[in-house]
């Protein structure tokens, strides 16, 4: 009969566990975003401030790792990490794409914003800030925004910045809109119930 080393096999499962989720987030195009964690019940509502809400229950997402007998004997641990590697990204693809049809799903009419088969551009930018609600520091700064998309290539990005430093006009309208978009905060932040 074989050893148990209940120990040891706790401590390569906590190290994998964790390896597991930070590789995940690290690889992951949603991996920035904020996260919330739901500690009882079997599902969530949204309630956005148009009033409009989405129910949804949790939906279980499952990834795998299969190993062979015969692999057993020459398995390193680069090898064991390799195989975790492969079920780390089949999670990633499937939770991505998951968050994706589900926002896509949901998101009202009222807070989409139609490129029109654009490259993104300036103004397209200012009509998506327009049309989303931010959320901001303390000192002013808006909360940082993670954007997933093919429109949104750094290059574009790049070229958009160089847009609004370019143009005293685009400057102006940009500075308005954060001044309108810092006070429809302030007033949610004061309207806000507070449980207690």
């Amino acid at each position: 009969m074989l050893p148990d080393y209940t120990e040891t096999k706790k401590l390569f499962g906590r190290f994998f566990l964790t390896y597991a989720r930070r590789k995940a987030r690290a690889i992951s195009p949603l991996g920035d975003v904020q996260t919330r964690y739901l500690h009882e019940g079997r599902g969530m509502k949204v309630v956005r401030t148009d009033q409009s809400e989405t129910n949804r229950q949790t939906e279980q997402l499952t990834s795998g790792m299969e190993m062979k007998f015969v692999e057993i004997p020459d398995l390193t641990l680069d090898k064991s990490i390799a195989k975790y590697d492969e079920m780390i990204i089949d999670m990633v693809r499937k939770q991505t794409g998951f968050a994706l049809e589900k926002l896509s799903e949901d998101i009202p009419a009222t807070q989409t914003v139609d490129a029109r088969g654009k490259k993104l551009n300036a103004e397209i930018v200012l009509e998506l800030f327009e049309t989303i609600q931010l959320e901001f520091h303390p000192d002013g700064r808006p909360h940082e925004l993670h954007v997933v998309g093919s429109l949104f290539t750094p290059e574009r990005m790049k070229a958009v910045d160089e847009e609004f430093q370019n143009n005293p006009d685009l400057q102006k309208r940009w500075e308005d809109l954060m001044v309108k978009k810092r006070e429809e905060w302030r007033v949610r932040e004061a309207n806000r119930k507070l449980v207690g």
